[in-house]
C-alpha cells in the first residue's frame, strides 16, 4: 500500500481512548478486505469466548480516497477499484465506488454498519454490461433473486437497490432479510432451454413456441423482493406473431407461481384446429381472431408443474368458427330475402311512401308464394 495524508488526535487515541481521525489517499496493487476486519475478544467476565463477529473499529473516524488494482472481498476479485471510503461510528460508507468485474463494471453507493447487534447494509448498485453467467453464479444474492444462470447468456445492464442484515461472521447478506428492487435490461442474449427443467416442461406444453428463438434483446424487466419473495412486474414478449405476457412471483427457496398469457393465431393450435380452418375460405380464415391461451407455472424451478387451457382454446376456436359461419349464412339469407323483396327496378313514374312500398312488395311476395296473381277475377 502507498498511503499519504494526515492523522489527527493520535495521543488522544493512545492515552484517552478517543477517536483516531484521518484523511488519506490510498493506492494499492492488491487489497484484501479481510485484513482490516477485527473479531470480538473473549468475554472477560466469565472467561468464555463470545460468538465471533466481524466489527468495524469504533475508534476510527477517517476518509480514504482509494485507488486499487485488485480488491479481494469474500470470493470476489474486483479490478481497477476506485472511490471514497468513509469510516465512522462503526460504519463504512462507500461513495462513487467503481470497479471492473464480471466482464463489465459496477458502481456502488451505500453503507455497512456493525454498530448494532446485527450488522446491516444498504446499497445502490449500477451494473453495466456485466456477464449474466458470472454475475448470477458468483453472487449468491443475485442467484436467489433471479435464478437464470446457465439459462440466459449475454450481457446485462441493471440498477439495484437492496438492504438487509449481514451474517455476523462472514459479512455476507442474510437472504431472508433482503428487500429492494431491480430494474434490468438484457443485451445480446441467447437462451438455453435445455439447461432449465422449467423451460423444458413449458416447451412440451406449448409446442408451437421454440424457446431457443425467443428474442430477449433489449428486454427490460422490473422486480421487487422482500421477506424471501420476488415479485415480477408484467413483462411483454413477442415470438413471431404471438404476444406473450409473463407475471408472477418466486421465492428464494425456488418455489414459484407464474402466469403466462399468450395471444395465439389459430393456425398454431394443432391438427384439430387446422382441420377446422381448412374448411374456410382464405378470406374467412383471415378474419379469425387470435385465441387466448393461459399457462400456470407452479412447483419449483427444479420440479416445475405446467398447466394450460389449450383444450379450452381449441373449443373456443370451434365456437368462433360456428358463429362466423352462422353470421355468414344469416347475412346471405338476409341479402337474398332483401333481393327477393326489393327485386326489379323502381318505376320512376310512381311515387309511394316507404310504408306503401314495403306493403306492396310483401303482398307481391305472399301472392307469389301461394301462386296467386294480382287482379285475377273470382270464379263463379
Amino acid at each position: 500500500m502507498n498511503v499519504t495524508g494526515t492523522l489527527d488526535n493520535f495521543y488522544g487515541f493512545m492515552f484517552k481512548n478517543q477517536e483516531l481521525k484521518g484523511n488519506f489517499n490510498l493506492e494499492s496493487n492488491q487489497f484484501a478486505v479481510a485484513d482490516f476486519i477485527t473479531i470480538e475478544e473473549p468475554n472477560a467476565k466469565n472467561g468464555t469466548k463470545s460468538e465471533e463477529a466481524i466489527k468495524i473499529p469504533a475508534f476510527l473516524n477517517c476518509t480514504i480516497a482509494a485507488k486499487m488494482n485488485t480488491v479481494l472481498y469474500d470470493n470476489l476479485v474486483l479490478k481497477n477499484a476506485s472511490g471514497k471510503v468513509i469510516v465512522k461510528d462503526e460504519k463504512v460508507t462507500l461513495q462513487n465506488v467503481k470497479t471492473s468485474i464480471f466482464g463489465g463494471t459496477i458502481g456502488v453507493n451505500g453503507d455497512v454498519s456493525t454498530k448494532g447487534k446485527t450488522p446491516v447494509f444498504s446499497m445502490d448498485l449500477n451494473l453495466n454490461q456485466v456477464d449474466i453467467q458470472q454475475t448470477f453464479t458468483q453472487l449468491e444474492m443475485m442467484k436467489s433473486i433471479a435464478p437464470i444462470a446457465g439459462v440466459i447468456n449475454g450481457k446485462l445492464n441493471s440498477t439495484i437497490k437492496v438492504s438487509g442484515n449481514l451474517d455476523a461472521k462472514e459479512m455476507t447478506p442474510d437472504l431472508k432479510t433482503l428487500s429492494g428492487d431491480l430494474l434490468g435490461q438484457f443485451l445480446s442474449t441467447t437462451i438455453n432451454p435445455s439447461n432449465s427443467e422449467l423451460l423444458n416442461t413449458l416447451s412440451s406444453n406449448l409446442k408451437f413456441i421454440d424457446l431457443k428463438n425467443l428474442n430477449l434483446n433489449d428486454l427490460k424487466a422490473a422486480l421487487s423482493f422482500e421477506n424471501g419473495k420476488v415479485n415480477v412486474k408484467p413483462i411483454n414478449l413477442n415470438y413471431q406473431d404471438i404476444k406473450i405476457n409473463l407475471s408472477g412471483s418466486h421465492g428464494f427457496d425456488q418455489s414459484m407461481l407464474y402466469n403466462v398469457k399468450l395471444d395465439v393465431p389459430a393456425k398454431y393450435l394443432g391438427t384439430e384446429a387446422n382441420k377446422l380452418i381448412a374448411k374456410l375460405s382464405p378470406a374467412d380464415a383471415a378474419k379469425l381472431e387470435n385465441v387466448p391461451i393461459n399457462a400456470m407455472l407452479t412447483g419449483n424451478f427444479k420440479n416445475p408443474k405446467v398447466t394450460t387451457d389449450m383444450q379450452k382454446a381449441v373449443s373456443n376456436l370451434a365456437t368462433q368458427l360456428v358463429k362466423q359461419q352462422k353470421d355468414k349464412l344469416i347475412n346471405q339469407g338476409t341479402s337474398a330475402l332483401g333481393n327477393l323483396i326489393g327485386g326489379g327496378k323502381k318505376d320512376s313514374t310512381k311515387t309511394t311512401t316507404p310504408k306503401e312500398d314495403v306493403k306492396t312488395k310483401a303482398t307481391d311476395l305472399l301472392n307469389g308464394l301461394f301462386n296467386k296473381k294480382k287482379n285475377e277475377p273470382k270464379k263463379e
